[in-house]
């Protein structure tokens, strides 16, 4: 993506879903949640990253240890953590994601069409047959 992104500075835009895989990993959704509680302290990316490399333990006191390693102020984030608007946005984009078919993680999508090739030649070869049509 981040090659994808350099290519298209201006043409394209990265938007993250949560689609966490409950039904696999049992700690799946408080991962999302983290992440997007993390986010509320503009640290969205941080925690994602941090997470991905304890994606084997995602006990909540790995996911806490983590909080305190990326800088968040842990009492703020323990209560976006339970708002239940936090839980409601990630199960927001879980179901944006069924009712796209998706199925598994990661999946992308390049104006609404499912990415086949995910090898940076395939992308670009998508971005610029949308741009063609944008132009028009």
């Amino acid at each position: 993506m981040d090659q994808v992104l350099a290519a298209y500075p201006k043409e394209v835009r990265f938007v993250y879903k949560q689609f966490p895989l409950e039904q696999i990993h049992q700690n799946a959704m408080n991962a999302s949640k983290a992440s997007v509680a993390a986010g509320k302290q503009g640290k969205f990316w941080e925690m994602h990253d941090e997470l991905f490399k304890i994606s084997k333990n995602l006990s909540m006191e790995e996911i806490h240890k983590k909080a305190e390693e990326i800088g968040l102020n842990i009492k703020k984030f323990d209560a976006d953590f339970a708002a239940p608007e936090t839980e409601k946005a990630v199960r927001d984009d879980l179901a944006a994601g069924r009712s796209a078919d998706v199925t598994g993680t990661p999946t992308m999508f390049i104006n609404g069409k499912r990415v086949m090739n995910r090898s940076l030649e395939g992308m670009k070869a998508m971005v610029d047959e949308e741009l063609k049509k944008k132009k028009g």
